[in-house]
């Protein structure tokens, strides 16, 4: 078990803590939400690409760090790190609460070299005090696989460190490299590295195609709008896609197989007696089974998802008349799709009434003149003939189907 991150459920809102990170509040859905917005195809072709290019090398034994990173193209921890700190980059930039967790899980197989390290430490110091072994290895291999795992524990501790600081050294990297370090374990343990992101990053790639169809089985109707506002329930729909058997379903429930439940406990801040809560934490070494459970909490919620007419992405709404989401669409303004959205909307309201102006000046034209002629019946007959023609090119100046210039010549008086 690696996990080092736990998932904590309280309505319609989410906390995401770290083994060593504070504990972060989210609005329920912004994994998923995050899963959706992230293009992790590019990360996973490129990961690919740099596992086909270093597959099978043999790393020197007299190669030291120093030399390696003299060449940074071929130095395959530099590249590991240099794609790591990119792919991290572009999740915290479309989710920050989609980072807490990938970072966790990403720290979780750094360190699973350290965790089992301590055990053998453990069996090792137990058979040197008391002559007991109770682990399947014998001393001599207890000896060797501390060793081995030392060596792995410190070429992993290394690559967090790189892949976290990108482009820039940690201290304990200077100083190996400043000892002229070999580095082919390094190497090896990059590679390692290197595979279980691409893992991550196929699970990410198949979770937004399953996602996306779950969401739609459930959440979303067919008009972009929340179920909820057509009478329906998606807790009820999704206890349907399980009885029915749906195979997206069953694939990620079994998932949940994989999930470490833990029972914490809070006293009230106030330190007053009584008051004392229970939360359930929710972990896993398999990042889709987190990812199936925060879509099963958007059902049993009820929460109305909707899609945004800006982006197209999703998003909650706040009320059923909200039709736009609140991401940054224009990085350089600050700007949301809310915001450039009621911009446009103000263009379109005077794009309007400056179509409607002309035309209730020319009706009024028409009008008079109809008016100085009472028993001018061609002329009447003329005019309704041009109404008619003109209400018709309002109508389609103001759907978009006609331009400014048109809509003049169209409103043209004809007497």
């Amino acid at each position: 078990m690696n996990y080092q991150t736990y998932l904590f459920f309280e309505g319609r809102t989410e906390y995401i803590q770290g083994y060593d990170t504070p504990q972060h509040t989210y609005p329920l859905g912004s994994l998923v939400f995050g899963v959706l917005d992230l293009d992790a195809a590019p990360y996973l072709e490129r990961g690919r690409a740099l596992l086909e290019k270093f597959r099978g090398v043999n790393f020197p034994e007299d190669q030291t760090m120093q030399q390696s990173l003299a060449s940074p193209d071929t130095c395959v921890y530099y590249q590991v790190a240099s794609f790591y700190h990119d792919f991290a980059a572009a999740v915290r930039q479309v989710s920050p609460a989609l980072f807490d967790l990938v970072e966790g899980h990403t720290l979780a197989n750094f360190r699973r070299n350290e965790r089992e390290l301590k055990a053998i430490q453990h069996s090792v110091l137990q058979f040197i005090h008391t002559g007991k072994n109770d682990s399947s290895y014998t001393f001599d291999e207890l000896r060797a696989r501390m060793s081995h795992l030392g060596e792995l524990a410190i070429t992993s501790d290394i690559m967090e460190g790189f892949c976290r600081n990108f482009p820039e050294y940690t201290d304990q990297m200077k100083v190996f490299i400043q000892r002229d370090t070999g580095d082919a374990s390094l190497c090896r343990t990059a590679l390692s590295v290197l595979e279980s992101f691409v893992t991550l990053l196929q699970q990410l790639v198949d979770g937004k195609t399953d996602l996306r169809q779950l969401i739609e089985a459930t959440l979303v109707e067919e008009d972009g709008r929340p179920r909820t506002e057509h009478g329906q329930r998606p807790s009820e729909l999704l206890v349907e896609l399980a009885e029915n058997g749906d195979s997206i379903y069953q694939k990620y429930h079994k998932l949940e197989d994989d999930i470490h439940i833990q029972t914490r406990y809070k006293r009230p801040a106030d330190n007053k007696k009584g008051g004392i809560s229970a939360a359930t934490f929710y972990a896993s070494d398999t990042l889709p089974a987190l990812l199936f459970l925060e879509f099963v909490q958007m059902c049993a919620q009820d929460l109305p998802v909707a899609v945004c007419e800006s982006c197209h992405r999703l998003f909650v709404p706040f009320s059923s008349r909200a039709k736009y989401c609140e991401r940054v669409l224009d990085p350089e303004t600050g700007a949301t799709c809310k915001d450039i959205a009621a911009k446009l909307a103000y263009a379109e309201e005077l794009k309007a009434n400056k179509a409607k102006e002309l035309y209730n000046k020319m009706r009024n034209r028409y009008q008079m003149r109809c008016s100085r002629a009472p028993g001018n019946q061609k002329m009447r007959d003329a005019y309704n003939a041009w109404r008619k023609q003109a209400q018709m090119a309002l109508s389609k100046y103001q759907l978009g189907e006609i331009g400014w210039e048109e809509f003049q010549i169209k409103l043209k008086l004809r007497i």
